[in-house]
């Protein structure tokens, strides 16, 4: 246990770290202040139709729409409502700061002290959370409300309104993203491949919660989730005529990654290549195959989104059907990018190279500290609870993003995981450096 001293320098560090996160969010917002207006994924034209009172509507059609999630698209219409660009900014600086203090809080409540506090510091310098808050789109607060989910569920086995609170907070993330829905299939299936390592070891078995416990606590937390989320559902079925509690989005993202343009412009061009590196008038463009694809759809008669986003998914799987050797290299092309330490594109190659050295330093030191943390909380048979969530996080995203498309800025969410990963590795390699210090200054 930390002494009194150590405890209050800790609780100082971490409101240190969030006034370290927030400064330096806003001073990227204040340097690229004018993107705060650009509106790439049409999240500020939904919120402007929100405020106005005019409903979750398409901002160019003025209909009924389910393209996007509505958790984020709610929270910009009130904050850009109440203070205007100003108040989209105040949404991200704070979401940054839960995020750190959220990571902080799992730390401590993994045993950790300086793990926890290096965690938080991770937090609060990445550069894709940083980049990010400038822009109008779902990275920062889908990972603030990750975060939070993540803290609930360590807490959650101490009672049942916390597992509920964990169920809330699960639901109302999804409603920023659906893709972490199927972290309520990875955690059992981890669970269970934990149990049988440790029983073939013939170790202890550490409280992997009892198997009842935790597909109870499971269904607690997906059945409250399920009903946070079910008003989206009965929503898009009154207005839109058809009950889902994702998105319309899906068969655009899964084609996006898997179509033949796609294939020959990128995959099968040398790594690094973008789309972004054709002009607009090349056939192999992404404009020119979205205006193609529009135009497919449209000569279908398909009209309706979810009819659109069917047609979608089925292009999508007859590419993949018809070339199963160039799909496998762009799932390996979709982790590659997921992972890679640098961006691309037509902005990264504007970097100057000593950026590009830095992303390289931060990211690849915090893939080795948290490949390294794995391996101590395994090899150390740590309380596996925390451990179960954060590989969990980690594998879902990745699955997902192993088939839709993909580039960095998805790796978003997944930091505080990484970083608290990280922070194992961090904690035991301090904790074993003051024992050797204190051995060296004890008289024999």
């Amino acid at each position: 246990m930390p002494s009194p001293q150590q405890s209050l320098f800790l609780q100082r560090s971490v409101y240190l770290l969030l006034l370290i996160a927030f400064a330096l969010r806003m001073a990227m917002i204040l340097l690229r202040f004018d993107e705060l207006q650009q509106d790439r994924d049409l999240y500020l034209g939904l919120a402007e139709k929100i405020w106005q009172g005019a409903g979750f509507l398409n901002p160019f059609t003025d209909e009924p729409t389910a393209f996007r999630p509505p958790m984020y698209v709610f929270l910009v219409a009130l904050f850009r409502g109440i203070a205007g660009d100003w108040g989209l900014a105040l949404l991200h600086g704070a979401a940054g700061m839960v995020t750190v203090w959220a990571t902080c809080r799992c730390g401590f409540e993994m045993s950790l002290r300086w793990g926890a506090i290096a965690a938080g510091t991770i937090v609060a310098l990445d550069p894709l959370l940083i980049r990010y808050s400038s822009l109008a789109m779902t990275e920062v607060v889908f990972t603030a409300l990750l975060s939070l989910t993540m803290l609930c569920w360590f807490y959650s086995r101490r009672s049942f309104g916390l597992t509920v609170l964990t169920g809330l907070s699960f639901g109302v993330s999804a409603l920023c993203r659906p893709t972490i829905w199927p972290m309520l299939l990875v955690i059992p299936v981890l669970a269970a491949l934990g149990r049988l390592l440790w029983k073939a070891g013939r170790q202890e078995d550490l409280e992997f919660a009892s198997w009842k416990f935790l597909l109870g606590h499971l269904f607690v937390v997906g059945l409250t989730a399920f009903l946070v989320v079910l008003p989206w559902g009965l929503r898009n079925q009154l207005v839109l005529g058809q009950f889902k509690m994702t998105t319309t989005h899906g068969g655009y993202t899964l084609l996006l990654g898997n179509n033949s343009t796609f294939y020959e412009a990128v995959v099968q061009k040398p790594l690094g290549t973008t789309w972004g590196d054709y002009p607009v008038e090349d056939p192999r463009s992404q404009t020119q195959w979205y205006g193609r694809l529009t135009q497919e759809l449209n000569d279908q008669g398909l009209t309706g989104e979810f009819e659109r986003d069917k047609a979608q998914y089925d292009l999508a799987f007859q590419e993949i059907s018809e070339n199963p050797g160039v799909f496998l290299q762009s799932c390996l092309l979709r982790q590659l990018r997921l992972w890679s330490p640098v961006p691309q594109g037509e902005e990264a190659n504007a970097l100057p190279g000593v950026v590009f050295f830095g992303l390289w330093m931060f990211y690849g030191t915090l893939y080795v500290l948290a490949i390294a943390g794995i391996t101590i909380s395994l090899r150390l048979k740590r309380e596996p609870w925390p451990l179960i969530w954060l590989l969990a996080m980690i594998i879902t995203l990745a699955v997902v993003h192993t088939f839709y498309w993909s580039n960095a800025r998805m790796r978003a969410p997944l930091i505080p995981a990484l970083a608290l990963l990280a922070g194992v590795t961090v904690d035991l390699v301090v904790c074993r450096l003051n024992r050797r210090a204190k051995a060296k200054s004890t008289p024999v």
